[in-house]
């Protein structure tokens, strides 16, 4: 039983790669189906990598044997630094000691496997002693090493195929087919996190549009019959009713927009109530689907300029008396109490009264005890 599933060899120029090689393997997940399917570990974890000054004394190789020892396979981080490494050649030399020549990987990270220049053969001298470059380039396919820096693929694809061709030599698997699994892998992964990330937007976007507030044009128009003759509006009390809280606002005179601002967007097209109320009008209370420009009318109270009631005093019969207020012809009864309505097309402020032949002015609105006394 071994406590490694590798040992990382390297030389100390190349630490950065072999570091980077030892993540990927170990926190790379193999898929589950395949682990089931092949009855391997999903996690291909721990390696073995010494950090530390690579010029190691005897009681330190001594400890570093004892790993290799441990370890089921022997990485060979392969580079021209690495090919001239005494540490590197000597664990290559000590593993096959061991009886394991074939459980020794290479992995090219710079330089070139059997090209018989110094200055870029990456293969130490014991990996090209105990693995001869062979006649037949397809014996050596076994040998050749794993190239990070495969032609025609980008820095990290290359890295990434490099570090699933180890992980299928350590597991015995067939790499083509962990390729395409981890193809697979991948593409639903990044299906699922597009999808996430649509999804993130959306509710973010629902969220912050429901953050925003809106304005609402509210616009009061003067129901039919109007009277100019009559003075205008002087302001409009408007109040709108939501969950938790009523706007407030004051509109100045009538066919003016008054803006209502900072309401939630969920009100729109919902039902609200909103009040209108005026000196001389009709309150308005009202539900109403609301929408962003929203027009409503107030209706004069005809009553404040067109209810007319006096009494006459001095007359022996004023019933029988003729009674004009304004256009409008009246009748007093036996008391001599006229009560009557003006139509809101004929209003005024004031009217004149004649009695018989006599001639007043009553102002509106005029009270309850409002008398008139004709002259003999």
């Amino acid at each position: 039983m071994y406590q490694y599933f590798a040992f990382i060899s390297f030389q100390s120029a190349d630490a950065k790669a072999a570091v980077k090689l030892q993540h990927a393997i170990e926190n790379y997940r193999l898929p589950a189906v395949l682990c089931k399917e092949s009855n391997v570990p999903r996690r291909i974890k721990p390696l073995y990598c010494y950090l530390n000054d690579m010029h190691a004394g005897e009681e330190l190789m001594q400890e570093l044997k004892a790993r290799m020892e441990q370890s089921r396979y022997l990485i060979v981080v392969c580079s021209p630094h690495s090919a001239r490494s005494v540490y590197v050649n000597s664990g290559i030399d000590y593993f096959v000691s061991l009886g394991r020549r074939d459980s020794i990987i290479p992995v090219i990270v710079d330089g070139v496997p059997y090209s018989g220049d110094e200055a870029t053969e990456c293969f130490p001298e014991a990996l090209r002693r105990h693995f001869p470059k062979h006649s037949d380039p397809l014996q050596d396919h076994s040998i050749l090493g794993i190239n990070v820096r495969e032609a025609g693929l980008s820095r990290s694809k290359a890295y990434d195929r490099a570090m699933l061709m180890v992980v299928a030599r350590m597991l015995q698997l067939d790499f083509d087919g962990l390729l395409l699994r981890d193809k697979q892998r991948r593409r639903r992964r990044t299906v699922a996190w597009s999808l996430l990330a649509l999804f993130v937007a959306v509710a973010l976007t629902l969220v912050w549009l429901l953050a925003q507030t809106v304005t609402v044009a509210l616009k009061v128009e003067e129901a039919a019959p109007q009277n100019d003759a009559l003075p205008p509006c002087r302001e409009i009390a408007v109040a709108m009713y939501l969950d938790d809280e009523v706007k407030r606002d004051t509109l100045h005179s009538m066919g003016e927009t008054l803006s209502l601002s900072n309401i939630p967007p969920k009100y729109i097209g919902r039902e609200v109530r909103l009040t209108l109320s005026a000196p001389d009008y009709c309150p308005c209370d009202t539900l109403l689907r609301l929408q962003r420009e929203q027009t409503l009318s107030l209706s004069r109270d005809a009553e404040v300029y067109g209810h007319v009631h006096f009494r006459i005093v001095g007359l022996p019969r004023p019933d029988k008396a003729v009674i004009r207020v304004g256009e409008c012809t009246m009748q007093a009864n036996p008391e001599g109490v006229v009560d009557a309505l003006i139509p809101i097309a004929s209003q005024r402020t004031q009217y004149t009264v004649r009695i018989n032949d006599y001639t007043d002015i009553l102002y509106m609105p005029c009270g309850e005890d409002a008398v008139i006394v004709p002259e003999p």
